[in-house]
């Protein structure tokens, strides 16, 4: 079975790479680890709104 490149690390890197806090970023990295998919949050200092989906 191939390895997923899309795991929790990656997750947690690509969330605290949009300026997250690291509480958050975990909480996100969670949800996308168990769901696929991590709800929308705010990111870049309160300027965006991001989603991250597999």
């Amino acid at each position: 079975m191939k390895e997923r490149k899309r795991g929790w690390l990656w997750a947690y890197r690509k969330t605290r790479s949009y300026h997250t806090s690291m509480p958050q970023a975990f909480y996100r990295a969670t949800r996308f680890w168990i769901t696929g998919d991590t709800g929308s949050f705010v990111s870049h200092g309160g300027f965006r709104k991001t989603r991250i989906r597999r």
